[in-house]
């Protein structure tokens, strides 16, 4: 993985963290496709606390509480950001549920091809 500098970093925070904000409709489609599929992928953006942008230390552990969460339900395909405080999986039913009831998560997101704008 490409270890940003203090700027691109900061850069790519501030784009996910002024990113639009999703819930109802968004979290209703999720479920729907989750019951329908047998699993979704999804985009966690972590609630961390403290300074922000966080450290990769304050990502990391934040990381770990959430996945200590997750143990016992159904998610795979798990991707960790180092720079940024997401991760990016594919999760059943059961985990979809702990992440949009989570207070360790601050948006969860459908993970899709974004088209570029001119």
């Amino acid at each position: 993985m490409e270890r940003a500098g203090p700027l691109k970093g900061f850069a790519a925070y501030l784009l996910m963290a002024l990113g639009c904000a999703h819930g109802g409709t968004v979290d209703e489609g999720l479920r729907a496709r989750a019951e329908r599929e047998g699993a979704v992928r999804v985009i966690v953006t972590l609630a961390v606390p403290g300074a922000q942008p966080p450290t990769a230390e304050a990502i990391g552990d934040a990381q770990e509480r959430l996945l200590g969460a997750l143990r016992g339900t159904r998610y795979e395909n798990l991707r960790r950001f180092r720079s940024l405080p997401q991760l990016a999986l594919t999760a059943a039913p059961d985990a979809l549920e702990v992440l949009l009831a989570s207070p360790l998560v601050a948006k969860v997101a459908p993970d899709t091809l974004a088209k570029p704008s001119q």
